[in-house]
């Protein structure tokens, strides 16, 4: 598989990817009109901004929980069915 080496602007890292991804990248930093390697510090950059973003919202919102939570009963479910359904969600 041939691949794609980018110098990054930066300075010190290579990074290695496929020569199909190189080629979404060099297309889209060409309609970015910015270099690859901005355009992936950027990419890089803001995924980690949204990961750290939601870790922080995470830590302050409570834990999802079905405690007390009832379920409807679907119109001529047996209670077999009705119990395999609220399995799902156990």
């Amino acid at each position: 598989m041939n691949q794609g080496y980018i110098r990054l602007a930066t300075g010190t890292r290579t990074v290695e990817i496929s020569a199909d991804i190189f080629e979404v990248a060099r297309r889209t930093a060409a309609l970015e009109k910015v270099d690859i390697a901005t355009l992936l510090e950027s990419l890089v950059r803001r995924h980690a901004e949204y990961i750290e973003t939601l870790e922080e919202l995470a830590v302050h919102t409570p834990r999802f929980s079905l405690d007390h939570y009832n379920m409807q009963r679907d119109p001529g479910e047996t209670d077999e069915e009705y119990e395999a359904r609220k399995s799902l969600f156990r």
